[in-house]
Protein backbone atom coordinates (compact mmCIF):
# COMPACT_ATOMS: atom_id res chain seq x y z
CA UNK A 1 0.00 0.00 0.00
CA UNK A 2 1.15 3.30 -0.88
CA UNK A 3 0.81 6.05 1.88
CA UNK A 4 1.45 9.66 1.56
CA UNK A 5 0.74 12.42 3.46
CA UNK A 6 0.17 15.94 1.94
CA UNK A 7 0.88 19.26 4.36
CA UNK A 8 1.21 23.04 2.86
CA UNK A 9 3.32 25.16 5.45
CA UNK A 10 3.86 28.74 5.66
CA UNK A 11 6.41 28.93 8.46
CA UNK A 12 5.24 31.95 10.80
CA UNK A 13 6.93 33.79 13.26
CA UNK A 14 6.27 32.18 16.21
CA UNK A 15 6.78 28.28 14.92
CA UNK A 16 10.19 29.75 13.19
CA UNK A 17 11.33 31.12 16.52
CA UNK A 18 10.61 28.04 18.61
CA UNK A 19 12.87 26.33 16.14
CA UNK A 20 15.90 28.48 15.95
CA UNK A 21 15.48 28.38 19.88
CA UNK A 22 15.23 24.64 20.37
CA UNK A 23 18.07 24.72 17.77
CA UNK A 24 20.93 27.02 19.03
CA UNK A 25 20.05 25.66 22.88
CA UNK A 26 20.32 21.79 22.20
CA UNK A 27 23.70 22.32 20.42
CA UNK A 28 26.98 22.37 22.86
CA UNK A 29 27.83 25.64 22.11
CA UNK A 30 24.25 26.88 23.32
CA UNK A 31 24.58 24.75 26.43
CA UNK A 32 28.02 26.07 26.79
CA UNK A 33 26.96 30.14 26.45
CA UNK A 34 23.90 29.21 28.56
CA UNK A 35 26.34 27.79 31.67
CA UNK A 36 28.42 30.51 31.01
CA UNK A 37 26.10 33.46 31.31
CA UNK A 38 24.61 31.50 34.36
CA UNK A 39 28.33 31.14 35.68
CA UNK A 40 28.56 34.79 35.47
CA UNK A 41 25.38 35.97 37.16
CA UNK A 42 26.37 33.63 39.88
CA UNK A 43 29.99 34.82 40.11
CA UNK A 44 28.58 38.25 39.77
CA UNK A 45 25.86 37.67 43.20
CA UNK A 46 28.27 35.77 45.08
CA UNK A 47 30.86 38.07 45.19
CA UNK A 48 29.28 41.61 44.42
CA UNK A 49 31.39 43.57 46.86
CA UNK A 50 34.69 42.35 45.86
CA UNK A 51 34.01 43.07 42.02
CA UNK A 52 35.02 46.81 40.71
CA UNK A 53 32.18 48.80 38.79
CA UNK A 54 33.81 48.17 35.55
CA UNK A 55 34.54 44.45 36.60
CA UNK A 56 30.72 43.84 37.52
CA UNK A 57 29.65 45.27 34.21
CA UNK A 58 31.29 42.88 32.09
CA UNK A 59 30.00 39.97 34.16
CA UNK A 60 26.60 41.57 33.47
CA UNK A 61 26.75 42.05 30.39
CA UNK A 62 28.37 38.02 29.76
CA UNK A 63 24.88 37.14 32.37
CA UNK A 64 22.79 38.68 29.42
CA UNK A 65 24.53 37.91 26.18
CA UNK A 66 23.47 34.92 26.09
CA UNK A 67 19.97 34.89 27.82
CA UNK A 68 18.79 37.56 26.31
CA UNK A 69 20.40 38.90 23.69
CA UNK A 70 20.97 35.66 21.94
CA UNK A 71 17.57 34.33 22.02
CA UNK A 72 16.93 38.36 21.05
CA UNK A 73 19.25 37.73 17.91
CA UNK A 74 18.00 34.96 16.72
CA UNK A 75 14.20 36.29 16.86
CA UNK A 76 15.38 39.04 14.99
CA UNK A 77 16.99 37.01 12.14
CA UNK A 78 14.13 35.27 11.89
CA UNK A 79 11.76 37.80 11.43
CA UNK A 80 14.06 38.95 9.00
CA UNK A 81 14.24 35.51 6.91
CA UNK A 82 10.29 35.69 7.00
CA UNK A 83 10.44 38.71 5.55
CA UNK A 84 12.46 37.39 2.13
CA UNK A 85 9.99 36.31 -0.97
CA UNK A 86 10.61 33.14 -0.29
CA UNK A 87 8.77 32.63 2.68
CA UNK A 88 5.93 34.37 1.56
CA UNK A 89 4.75 31.85 -0.43
CA UNK A 90 3.73 28.45 1.59
CA UNK A 91 5.79 25.54 0.88
CA UNK A 92 3.72 22.24 -0.11
CA UNK A 93 5.42 18.69 1.52
CA UNK A 94 4.68 15.57 0.36
CA UNK A 95 6.06 12.47 2.61
CA UNK A 96 5.26 9.18 0.66
CA UNK A 97 6.61 5.96 1.10
CA UNK A 98 10.24 6.73 -0.69
CA UNK A 99 10.93 10.09 -0.48
CA UNK A 100 9.72 13.70 0.54
CA UNK A 101 9.05 16.23 -2.30
CA UNK A 102 9.50 19.97 -1.26
CA UNK A 103 7.18 22.28 -3.36
CA UNK A 104 6.61 26.06 -4.26
CA UNK A 105 4.72 27.34 -6.76
CA UNK A 106 6.47 25.96 -9.78
CA UNK A 107 9.77 24.94 -8.52
CA UNK A 108 10.16 20.84 -6.77
CA UNK A 109 12.38 19.29 -5.08
CA UNK A 110 12.55 15.92 -3.75
CA UNK A 111 14.73 14.11 -0.96
CA UNK A 112 15.05 10.19 -0.33
CA UNK A 113 14.67 9.18 3.35
CA UNK A 114 18.14 8.31 3.13
CA UNK A 115 18.75 12.29 2.65
CA UNK A 116 17.28 13.26 5.71
CA UNK A 117 19.72 13.42 8.54
CA UNK A 118 17.26 13.99 11.84
CA UNK A 119 13.89 14.29 12.43
CA UNK A 120 13.11 15.62 15.68
CA UNK A 121 9.61 15.20 17.05
CA UNK A 122 7.64 17.65 19.30
CA UNK A 123 4.70 18.31 20.80
CA UNK A 124 4.35 21.25 18.93
CA UNK A 125 5.85 20.76 15.52
CA UNK A 126 8.32 18.18 13.82
CA UNK A 127 11.57 19.64 12.44
CA UNK A 128 13.09 17.71 9.31
CA UNK A 129 17.14 17.96 9.29
CA UNK A 130 18.63 17.95 6.19
CA UNK A 131 22.00 18.96 7.39
CA UNK A 132 23.41 20.07 10.57
CA UNK A 133 22.11 22.96 10.52
CA UNK A 134 19.04 23.34 8.56
CA UNK A 135 15.80 21.90 8.94
CA UNK A 136 11.77 22.09 7.39
CA UNK A 137 9.91 23.61 10.37
CA UNK A 138 6.25 21.74 10.56
CA UNK A 139 4.21 23.45 13.17
CA UNK A 140 1.37 21.20 14.38
CA UNK A 141 -1.17 23.78 13.69
CA UNK A 142 -0.29 23.89 9.95
CA UNK A 143 -0.56 20.32 9.37
CA UNK A 144 -4.30 19.96 8.91
CA UNK A 145 -5.13 17.40 11.62
CA UNK A 146 -2.74 15.31 10.42
CA UNK A 147 0.14 15.86 12.75
CA UNK A 148 -0.40 12.56 14.91
CA UNK A 149 -0.62 10.65 11.76
CA UNK A 150 2.61 13.07 9.93
CA UNK A 151 4.40 11.93 13.66
CA UNK A 152 4.21 8.50 13.10
CA UNK A 153 4.59 8.29 9.63
CA UNK A 154 7.98 9.65 9.90
CA UNK A 155 9.05 7.53 12.82
CA UNK A 156 8.49 4.51 10.50
CA UNK A 157 10.53 6.22 8.49
CA UNK A 158 13.44 6.91 10.09
CA UNK A 159 13.45 3.54 12.09
CA UNK A 160 14.28 1.87 8.60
Amino acid sequence: MVMSIEIEVKLDQKSLNQFLLYHYYTQVSGIISVLLSVGALVGLLMRWSAWLPMQRGILIVIALMFTVLQPLMLMWRGKKQLMTDTFQIPFRYVFGDESIRISQEEASQQFTWEDVRKIKWRKDAIYVYMSNVSAFVLPKEQCGGQFDELVNFTKEKMAR
